[in-house]
């Protein structure tokens, strides 16, 4: 089924503006509807999918598949050296040297490639089979999971072998961590609440041992073979998963640092060739992680039921703002319809995410032992970026897996939507700014007026982006060329295009819809003409918002990129034909529509040939589209209880929560609410049960909180809408 929604009114339509302005925590259907006036809007369900265009200019490329295996028989092997205390990681407690390794059988011929994965958080220890219940962590701080009857030790690190095994046969070594000891359900510390900082650390303790087997020898034996030699360092390649995303750029980060240690105990210089996260949280730690001067890519599960907040689309957004990348390299956005947080590693084998909203999941919502279509899309895309970017055979074309000027591979594409955010490079002398929306309402990022007729304008920040991220949402009610969008760089002579060869923005519409939103952009020389115009569904179907399990959907900003010889921009123009005084948005398409606009730019790298010839829209992604089932916060109240409230060490108040229901091990941070105070520092007791959860308070921070204040328990930061634990009200006079 389908949902559509019909504003009627130029009234209602502002309403509508009010309201998306005041939604500080996201979009939700029912209460939209509910807000406006009476018959201003009304919602249609249908059974069929939504009529097709049949003549849609789109991209006709396809990017190649990288999923192949390739020439090399494989093997794989782990170490794992005794647990102890190295202050390189943690000072505070044990953690352990431990990876599964996938590599070419026969590593003659050359060093070969490297490259590290990194799980996320999860518990350390699970009970049973198809599926394992993981809901234990004894191994975290004791090295075994015999706490508790049957339970066997979680490998999350042979989660991703389906990938590893792809990527060793095309020669590629590929090293799995396993951080379960000490960090992973492990205790946060001042500064580093999720443990990311020291997982940063963890990966590049490994990377130094990997470097030492290469230059001095002392590969252990049960490796089975000899790495003096045989890797090479200059290609190295990085992947991590959820907490092990933001891990991975804490890592690269670390290296770089001036003054770093880490070069000098690393024997082999590093380079790091490319940065894939899956699914990562940002922000954890007390420093801000970004992937400057690196190829990088983000997937982003649009059901993730853990990271909901989609939280790893942020580092894009600073990057894309900052402009602080001195070697120019490729960032994008992999946004993944229909799966959620945890399938893409098979050894997390019960689903985060109970379905998801206006759109069909791949995997089943229920206790399955993951899903096969969302394992081929993270191989797809993994595979891809590492054979694209990493390696001194690495094949460029690849990389077209992640520019919307290509259609992704039908491996993919068959079966689910795929939408991505990309800009070749953050770099200022590369990318031009036409419009980033960062003055306030009526001026251009210029600083002149901003052009408008028959359009409601508003600039502001975007609910899951990064708070630098602004946009322009702009709605209309009466279609045509009269109704327009102008930005202009200039009022002049104008901005000498001759230097620039392809023009992208970001977009994504403001409400659902049941057919593409459709607009014409126009360049608008200093002599007051009009470029060729140019339909927006020529290179891109924008349809969406979806969402995951929750109540809000997520407006994730999506790119398109259009070659300025598609405007008619050639080197034969002259004078002020051939300067730009502005973009203009000609909402000529879609009669009303609401939608978000962002890093309007200009490139002066090549355009792509041939991508935006014809093909046939093959109606999958819009077929996609189903009825909202929204689901309700669910608010634990029973066997909730406060059971501890006591002084400790270094000045800090510990209060430990207690509940019937277990506080599973995820990677979004538990969050503790007294009041409007906001606290995320916590632990599982040292025995590794998940019942009972307890939170650290600097005795300022407790000074804050008052008496009878509301004491819950969720996970993310906010006003989320997701799982709540409430457990009455505070007693400053308990504590001991």
């Amino acid at each position: 089924m389908t949902i559509a929604i019909q504003i009627t009114g130029l009234k209602s339509a502002r309403k509508v503006a009010q309201i998306l302005a005041q939604t500080a925590t996201g979009l939700c259907v029912a209460a939209l509807v509910a807000a406006l006036p009476a018959g201003a809007a009304t919602v249609e369900t249908t059974q069929a999918a939504p009529p097709l265009r049949t003549s849609a200019q789109l991209i006709a490329a396809v990017a190649p598949d990288a999923t192949d295996f390739g020439p090399y028989a494989t093997t794989l092997a782990e170490y794992q050296f005794p647990p102890s205390v190295d202050p390189d990681v943690l000072a505070d407690r044990e953690t352990e040297i431990w990876a599964v390794v996938h590599r070419p059988t026969d590593m003659s011929g050359g060093p070969k490639p490297v490259l590290v994965f990194l799980h996320g958080n999860h518990a350390t220890c699970g009970k049973g089979t198809n599926p394992r219940i993981d809901d234990f962590s004894g191994y975290t701080t004791t090295g075994t999971c015999s706490g508790r009857e049957g339970y066997v030790v979680v490998p999350n690190h042979r989660g991703y072998d389906y990938i590893a095994e792809r990527l060793a046969s095309w020669g590629y070594v590929v090293v799995s961590i396993n951080a379960n000891r000490g960090i992973n359900a492990g205790t946060g510390v001042p500064g580093d609440n999720g443990l990311n900082q020291a997982r940063g650390r963890l990966v590049l303790k490994h990377i130094q041992r990997l470097s030492e087997w290469n230059t001095v020898g002392g590969t252990p034996e049960s490796l089975g073979v000899d790495l003096l030699g045989k890797l090479d360092f200059s290609q190295l390649g990085l992947m991590g998963h959820s907490r092990g995303g933001e891990g991975m750029r804490a890592a690269y980060a670390f290296y770089r640092d001036q003054g770093s240690p880490w070069p000098a105990r690393i024997p082999n210089v590093v380079t790091f060739k490319g940065l894939f996260e899956v699914a990562p949280v940002d922000g954890q730690t007390d420093r801000i992680f970004d992937a400057d001067d690196i190829p990088w890519t983000v997937l982003l599960p649009i059901c993730d039921g853990d990271v909901s907040n989609l939280a790893g689309v942020r580092p894009y957004d600073r990057m894309m703002r900052y402009f602080s990348e001195n070697v120019p390299k490729a960032k994008s956005t992999y946004i993944v319809w229909g799966t959620n947080h945890n399938y893409y590693n098979t050894e997390w084998q019960t689903s985060d995410s109970s379905g998801c909203q206006l759109h069909t999941p791949i995997f089943e919502p229920g206790r399955t032992v993951g899903s096969a279509n969302q394992r081929q899309v993270g191989l797809s895309s993994l595979t891809a970026f590492m054979r694209g970017y990493v390696g001194l055979e690495a094949q460029p074309s690849f990389t077209q897996n992640f520019n919307p000027q290509f259609e992704v591979p039908t491996n993919v594409s068959s079966v689910t939507r795929i939408e991505r955010g990309f800009s070749e490079t953050a770099n200022s002398t590369i990318t031009k700014v036409v419009e980033d929306f960062d003055l306030q309402t009526g001026s251009s990022s210029s600083g002149l007026p901003e052009v408008v007729s028959n359009v409601i304008v508003s600039h502001r920040s975007v609910f899951e982006h990064d708070t630098v991220q602004r946009a322009g949402f702009l709605s209309w009610t009466v279609g045509g060329t009269n109704t327009f969008y102008q930005s202009d760089v200039t009022k002049t002579i104008g901005l000498d295009l001759n230097a620039y060869k392809t023009f992208e923005l970001r977009l994504e519409n403001q409400l659902p819809t049941t057919a593409p939103t459709d607009f014409s952009i126009a360049l608008v020389y200093s002599d007051n003409t009009l470029s060729t115009p140019v339909l927006l569904s020529s290179y891109l179907d924008l349809i969406g918002p979806v969402g995951g399990p929750l109540t809000t959907l997520h407006t994730m900003l999506q790119s398109t990129r259009i070659p300025l010889a598609d405007f008619g921009v050639t080197g034969g123009r002259s004078g002020l034909a051939k300067r730009l005084k502005g973009v203009r948005l000609i909402f000529n398409g879609t009669p009303s529509g609401a939608i978000i606009v962002a890093n309007m730019r200009l490139s002066t790298l090549d355009p792509l040939q041939g991508a935006s010839a014809a093909r046939q829209q093959s109606g999958l992604e819009l077929a996609r589209l189903t009825q909202a089932t929204l689901e309700p916060a669910k608010v634990i109240t029973e066997g909730n209880a406060i059971i501890g409230l006591r002084k400790a060490a270094n000045g800090f108040v510990e209060l430990e929560l207690s509940s019937k229901t277990t506080f599973p091990v995820r990677n979004e941070l538990a969050v503790l609410r007294i009041g409007n105070h906001e606290f995320a520092l916590s632990r599982y007791p040292a025995s590794g049960e998940t019942d009972r959860l307890i939170f650290s308070l600097s005795e300022a921070d407790f000074a804050k909180v008052q008496s009878n204040e509301a004491v819950t328990l969720q996970y993310g930061r906010g006003n989320t809408s997701g799982q709540k634990w409430t457990f009455g009200s505070l007693n400053k006079g308990l504590l001991k």
